[in-house]
């Protein structure tokens, strides 16, 4: 049964899915001339729900001293927020969507299921 597609499908009526461009790291590059790493994304485009956190999720996140604009999105598959310990990138979502559009960050898996996750994601300001 799929419960996340259940689900999804009752909360279209109030909150829409939108088109999210998820960029998964896998691996790093190399220039040539600085020899400075440079970390390398696979790139999907997929549908996700964008919502605010619920309680339960902002007492996950309490201890991590994260601030700006956060929020939950639901994305079918898996993708895995920053593993400090492998130095592995968190997958970056990009949104074009309203308010939400530009580049956020996956700090934290708050659920993860056969074929679908809930993730929190920050807003990453562009750089000057």
């Amino acid at each position: 049964m799929n419960l996340r597609g259940i689900a999804n499908a009752a909360i279209q009526v109030v909150n829409p899915n939108i088109s999210i461009v998820v960029s998964v790291p896998n691996g790093y590059t190399i220039d040539p001339d600085t020899l400075f790493q440079t970390p390398a994304f696979t790139t999907v485009t997929a549908p996700g729900n964008v919502q605010a956190l619920d309680g339960d999720d902002l007492k996950q996140i309490a201890g991590l001293n994260m601030q700006g604009q956060i929020r939950a999105v639901y994305l079918y598959g898996a993708i895995a927020g920053l593993v400090k310990p492998d130095a592995q990138p968190s997958a970056v979502l990009t949104f074009a969507h309203g308010g939400l559009s530009g580049d956020w960050g996956v700090f934290k898996v708050l659920e993860t299921w056969q074929d679908w996750c809930k993730v929190a994601v920050v807003y990453q300001v562009p750089a000057p």
